[in-house]
């Protein structure tokens, strides 16, 4: 993978030569790699090892208004902008999708989006509530086994329980597309841009971005859309437009306070 851009601290764009396909659930954090001291085998929010699944029953189970997550510009919050969306939350997700395609896409974007935030990285416990929340009961221990192993690139950031306030992770669709669909199944490409990276001067990776499509395999159980499996490749990547001029440290640590997580779709 070549890097491009400056090399001062700040945002980079990682640039994937050869398109590499990874199994399982991983999100975007995964495919990305920076030189020897990062090694970031995990993929995010979407596929690396297989197939995960959600749990059995209704997708209102367990469901409250206290499970509602409060302002999304809270900086441990989980996914994307709450106030984005009407739909009703469980453990920050939304769910309660419509059964077509329509409403399989909306499902696809909001569970990567979900799974793209820095609190799903570092708060296990909201980790596996969020993929209780999206998964088919037959995937969902999977997919938590997937997801754990994301300790080993976070220590390999330099990230610790005294630090990962610094962590900067998040992920927003650039496009959809449906390449198979049934009223009972359906596969749904999303293109995503992530931003992963540290605001710390002396953090091995600073804060840098990467490009995945995502495939993701819905199956409508207990009366909503949920995640059956997911797999990913790197790229479309564009150019790095060449700034010699990356945003700083200091500024990206402002800018994930001050803006809205990325907005949920419907």
């Amino acid at each position: 993978m070549a890097r491009q851009g400056a090399p001062g601290r700040g945002t980079r764009v990682l640039v994937g030569e050869m398109p590499t396909v990874t199994q399982s659930g991983k999100p975007w954090w995964r495919g990305m790699a920076v030189t020897g001291a990062i090694f970031l085998a995990v993929v995010t929010l979407a596929v690396v090892m297989g197939v995960s699944g959600g749990r059995g029953g209704s997708p209102s189970d367990g469901s409250s208004d206290g499970q509602r997550q409060t302002a999304p510009t809270e900086r441990n919050n989980i996914g994307g902008d709450t106030k984005s969306t009407a739909r009703k939350l469980v453990s920050g997700v939304p769910v309660g999708y419509a059964h077509s395609r329509a409403g399989a896409v909306q499902a696809a974007v909001n569970y990567q989006v979900a799974r793209s935030s820095a609190a799903y990285f570092t708060d296990e416990e909201a980790r596996h509530a969020t993929l209780t929340a999206m998964m088919t009961s037959q995937a969902l221990d999977r997919q938590i086994r997937n997801d754990d192993g994301m300790q080993q690139v976070l220590t390999s950031l330099g990230i610790t329980s005294a630090n990962e306030g610094e962590l900067v992770a998040r992920g927003a669709a650039m496009g959809t597309r449906v390449t198979t669909y049934t009223d009972q199944v359906a596969t749904v490409e999303v293109w995503m841009a992530g931003l992963v990276g540290v605001t710390d001067e002396n953090a091995p990776m600073p804060v840098s971005a990467s490009w995945t499509t995502y495939t993701l395999t819905l199956q409508w159980q207990s009366a909503d859309w949920k995640l059956a499996s997911i797999t990913s490749v790197n790229g479309p990547t564009p150019l790095d437009a060449g700034s010699d001029d990356p945003t700083s440290v200091d500024g990206f640590r402002t800018a994930d306070r001050e803006f809205n997580a990325p907005p949920y779709a419907g």
